[in-house]
């Protein structure tokens, strides 16, 4: 896709619309086959978060502080394939021991609303115009995944879910609807897929991963896409460290949040789509602010 497309997908004008999101201020843009490449302004931020994990604190959570005082997570930042020994793991609790409040999802899910995307999310249909005629459709019709954050590709859920203790399930603060194409997408580097499969391929390579979830402003209910950064790390001294040869596995990269290119046959939104549309969608996920076919 053109890059004017996908911001439009994403609901901005222009790609200085974009780079103003607050979330991604601190880094330059680059637009690149149907993603962007991102790089940091701080050269030290890596650095920073690893001088902060290790063998016994492998995660962290990344923190998205509105202007009004609330903090929501809305990412993770991580130590993955480093074989740490298992003795320095905390045992994860038992299903039984585990008392979870309600899901985000529940919580703030639009009940009155039978076509927002909050009943996507609790596993339900909503009511949504397809073809300008009203119809039942659930995830598989609308191509929309409940999305982690960070998936489970990084053994690290268990400890997540200990980590939050007894206010929140792991699936509560790491799930965020997600189109299909930018989910699952596993061939190209515009899928979040993509890039979990390749620390697969590198499963003997120490890895320092964040993954977070962006939203044009801070009270949208849906994301408009994922930020992933994959760096090559080694350890020394019992402290990580970025590798000397990092750009042999680098990857730091904004995922939209959006459906296939309107030509593909694919495509479940229709081209008459504007920019306006987009962004009530993601402002307030009303699956009829679009046009589906």
């Amino acid at each position: 896709m053109k890059e004017r497309e996908v911001l439009k997908k994403l609901g901005f004008k222009d790609e200085a619309s974009l780079q103003a999101v607050d979330q991604l201020k601190n880094y330059e843009l680059n637009y690149v086959d149907d993603h962007f490449d991102l790089v940091e302004r701080n050269k030290t931020a890596v650095q920073n978060s690893l001088n902060r994990l290790s063998d016994t604190q492998q995660f962290m959570p990344i923190f998205y502080y509105s202007v009004y005082g609330r903090v929501i997570i809305n990412g993770w930042r991580a130590l993955l394939n480093i074989n740490a020994n298992s003795s320095n793991k905390n045992e994860p609790k038992s299903k039984s021991d585990l008392r979870y409040n309600q899901s985000w999802i529940s919580a703030k899910s639009d009940e009155n609303n039978v076509s927002s995307i909050d009943r996507l999310m609790l596993g339900k249909k909503a009511t949504v115009l397809i073809d300008e005629k009203e119809q039942e459709a659930g995830l598989s019709r609308l191509k929309i995944d409940r999305g982690h954050i960070l998936g489970k590709f990084s053994n690290l859920l268990s400890q997540i879910e200990q980590f939050l203790g007894d206010e929140q399930n792991v699936n509560n603060v790491d799930i965020y609807p997600q189109f299909k194409r930018a989910n699952e997408n596993a061939k190209n580097d515009h899928g979040q897929l993509y890039f979990e499969h390749l620390i697969g391929k590198h499963k003997d390579t120490p890895i320092y991963y964040e993954a977070e979830a962006i939203f044009a402003n801070f009270d949208d209910k849906v994301p408009i896409g994922t930020r992933i950064k994959i760096v090559k790390i080694e350890k020394e001294n019992d402290k990580y460290m970025v590798a000397p040869d990092e750009d042999a596995i680098s990857f730091h990269v904004f995922i939209p949040n959006c459906d296939y290119a309107e030509e593909d046959p694919k495509s479940v939104l229709k081209p008459e789509n504007t920019v306006d549309d987009y962004r009530a969608f993601f402002k307030g996920g009303d699956l009829n602010s679009l046009k589906w076919k």
